[in-house]
């Protein structure tokens, strides 16, 4: 019976110890929440991050990183510092110039941190550094862009046209030393294969390793084409003889020669010899070998897309009145 008493009385006294650090754990809490939520004056630092650069000007290297100030704010606030350090925007459009230094007087940027920071908040002191801004000027210069590109067409298909890059050139931003040297830009390669329909595809713009402080826009360019299938029609055109003297005769043999077409169907069924003009030149016959002359195509209808000689030369016998 004694034990059990005893037990009793020892289990009595471990619930008061509990209950007293409950409470006094409470009355902590209450006493640290009543505390941190009156207003204090303490010393702290907020990171700078700097925005709106000029467009016509790069920032070369991160200027001051943070800046020390003395605040009356509430206790939470100041914990939180602690956590965390609290980030305030420098605005750069409202930057001064002076000769080539580019600079923010104390006044102006105390004006934008105070801007940012909540009502409870009051800045009693602040360093009184002007921030000096290493910025660069950039010119802007148009550039035409370089397609690369390999193109391989299917069996019997053909491009109608030349393949196009939208925009056909680009602006490039950047310091003058490196923009001055360059005279165009180039895409990425574009390698298409069996191609028997139209096309259209983005393309990336590459910078030269060297231009690190450039940049383009747009970055990126549109290669099209146009794709038709085509057909081949061979046709005999006659050779006119050009520059002749009135007192010689000239025979050709052949007088007529091939000529093989291709373009659509449209394009092919309506030729005529007529569409074209082969010539030979008297006047080279001085320098000719074999009684041989180089043949050349004049003209040919535009809505071909190519037509190419068979024989490239005819023979000529002379006769002189």
């Amino acid at each position: 019976m004694i034990l059990i008493v005893e037990r009793i009385k020892t289990a009595l006294k471990k619930r008061k110890v509990k209950v007293f650090s409950l409470f006094l754990l409470f009355s902590t809490l209450a006493w640290l929440i009543n505390n941190l939520s009156q207003s204090f004056v303490s010393n702290t630092s907020f990171e700078l991050e700097y925005v709106n650069t000029p467009d016509a000007f790069l920032l070369t290297q991160t200027p001051r990183e943070a800046i020390d100030v003395r605040l009356r704010a509430i206790g939470f606030q100041f914990v939180g510092f602690e956590i965390r350090k609290r980030k305030v925007q420098i605005d750069l459009s409202n930057i001064s110039v002076k000769g080539d230094r580019y600079f923010i007087l104390p006044k102006v940027y105390r004006k934008q941190i105070e801007r940012q920071l909540p009502n409870s908040m009051e800045v009693l002191q602040m360093d009184n550094d002007t921030l000096f801004i290493p910025l660069m000027e950039l010119i802007v210069k148009e550039v035409p862009v370089i397609p690369r590109t390999n193109v391989e067409l299917a069996t019997n298909y053909m491009l109608n046209g030349p393949i196009t890059v939208a925009p056909p050139t680009v602006k490039l931003r950047g310091p003058k030393s490196e923009v001055d040297t360059i005279t165009a830009i180039r895409t990425s390669f574009m390698n298409l294969e069996n191609v028997s329909n139209d096309f259209s595809q983005e393309q990336a713009l590459v910078l030269h390793r060297d231009l690190t402080k450039s940049n383009l826009a747009p970055p990126t360019v549109i290669i099209s084409g146009r794709v038709l299938r085509f057909s081949e029609k061979v046709l005999s055109v006659p050779v006119v003889m050009v520059n002749v003297p009135d007192s010689v005769k000239v025979r050709m043999f052949p007088n007529e020669v091939k000529v093989l077409c291709q373009g659509t169907i449209e394009a092919l069924k309506d030729l005529n010899p007529n569409d074209f003009k082969i010539i030979s030149d008297y006047n080279q016959i001085a320098s000719a070998k074999d009684n041989k002359l180089p043949l050349l195509m004049e003209n040919f209808p535009d809505k071909l897309s190519t037509a190419t000689l068979v024989t490239n030369e005819v023979e000529f016998i002379l006769r002189r009145e």
